[in-house]
């Protein structure tokens, strides 16, 4: 493998711009400073790079577009890795590597804050509740193994909890009929689960990731009443990597499909495990990476005061999670309703039929149940990039006081589509 190349830039010149899709290289300064500025409203946890400081890491290791604008605030150089060579050096190099994951823990605990809306903290204060109201769930839909698992979580975690009496009664009933499921076995550093075994409930605290060995893990969402299958994972997939970086309570379960032998890796043990399985670094880091970016753009959608504007960024962001470029002008189908479109882009009621209007009236879009389809994208991220420079120009800085129900970038009342246009799911 050669050397790293380099390149030079000129003071105020662009090294590259938030969502550039090209996102295959990694930069580490030489010499010289290097700003990092992004959507405004959403804080970077690095503005100034100096000589030694690598950036462009995030998008690069998942492969999504630019997260942010890289400018030579001075005449500098900056080494360029490619990707696989990036990746070469990371796991030759497990300081390197904790240091990255370090980085993206703090990044992501700034990005959660400013995700946590008053509604969102009350309902992490109810953490308690809805554990237990999970395990009530299980139960009743007769799955008394997963039931006894949130059960043993909910008393581990809230020994002086409101339902810990009623809830410790229970786990010795389901234990007494045989539901509790062994733990796993041991199999040197790996665990293997059962078929059917939870491996871990939502709510429940963790601090291990898990790589799958072998074997297939499901990941679930649990929501009394409902349940939404997220993912199958299957062999070298990693899953649980956000204990790695935060503190939170795990946000879904993972239940093993047939037998699954799996390696778990802890905070404290997250060093010896990269100094002896290179090949761990980088799947572990392109699967915080790919958390981290996620995080960025559901936050990006979230900043903005107009609701019209966080609907068209919304767009912009979804076509984004598919892959899709937002250079390109084949139609591309999403499966969301109009409902859940608002609902994901947290449009007031009051607002709903305006911004409904503008979206009936604007033919790059086609509505049917439960799907929109984009007719180009590229004039999708053109629009949205237009109410992202109304919002800014609106801004309160700019006009001295707040009013959002005031405006919402366009005269809504002036747009009207007939009943019926869009679909209500």
């Amino acid at each position: 493998m050669s050397d790293p190349g380099s390149k030079s830039f000129k003071k105020d010149s662009l090294i590259y711009i938030e969502s550039d899709e090209d996102s295959s290289e990694v930069f580490v300064v030489e010499t010289g400073e290097v700003g990092l500025t992004g959507t405004p409203g959403i804080p970077r946890f690095r503005t100034t790079l100096k000589t030694g400081d690598i950036f462009g890491f995030t998008s690069c290791l998942c492969r999504r577009p630019r997260m942010e604008t890289a400018v030579a605030r001075t005449d500098c150089s900056c080494a360029v890795l490619e990707r696989e060579r990036f990746i070469e050096s990371v796991q030759s190099n497990p300081e390197l590597a904790s240091r990255i994951i370090s980085y993206f823990a703090q990044e992501l605990r700034a990005y959660d804050d400013l995700m946590t809306s008053p509604s969102e903290e009350a309902s992490a204060r109810d953490d308690e509740a809805h554990l237990y109201q999970l395990a009530q769930h299980l139960a009743r839909k007769g799955r008394p193994a997963h039931a006894a698992h949130a059960l043993r979580a909910y008393t581990s975690r809230f020994p002086a909890g409101m339902h810990v009496e009623e809830g410790t009664r229970q786990l010795a009933a389901l234990e007494a009929k045989g539901a509790a499921t062994p733990a796993p076995v041991t199999r040197g550093l790996c665990r293997v689960f059962a078929d059917g075994q939870m491996i871990f409930c939502e709510h429940e605290p963790g601090n291990e990731l898990y790589v799958i060995k072998s074997g297939k893990v499901e990941i679930l969402k649990i929501s009394p009443p409902d349940e939404i299958l997220l993912s199958i994972l299957r062999d070298g997939d990693i899953f649980g990597e956000l204990s790695i970086v935060s503190t939170a309570p795990r946000n879904a379960a993972a239940v093993s499909s047939g037998e699954s032998v799996l390696l778990p890796i802890s905070r404290e043990s997250l060093l010896s495990v990269f100094e002896k399985s290179p090949a761990t670094v980088g799947r572990i880091l392109g699967a915080l990476s790919q958390r981290l970016w996620f995080t960025f753009i559901r936050l990006r959608a979230k900043v903005f005061e107009n609701p019209l504007t966080r609907t068209y960024v919304l767009l912009e962001n979804k076509l984004l999670e598919d892959r899709v470029s937002l250079l390109g002008t084949k139609p591309h189908t999403l499966g969301l309703g109009i409902a859940e479109i608002l609902g994901m882009a947290g449009v007031p009621a009051d607002q709903v039929e305006g911004v409904k209007n503008v979206l009936g009236s604007d033919p790059n879009f086609s509505f049917q149940f439960r799907q929109v389809t984009i007719d180009s994208p590229s004039a999708l991220e053109a629009k949205a990039r237009y109410f992202r420079t109304r919002d800014h120009l609106d801004s309160p800085e700019l006009r001295g006081r707040k009013n959002p129900a005031a405006r919402i970038g366009l005269d809504l009342h002036e747009l009207r589509v007939p009943p019926g246009t869009i679909p209500e799911a």
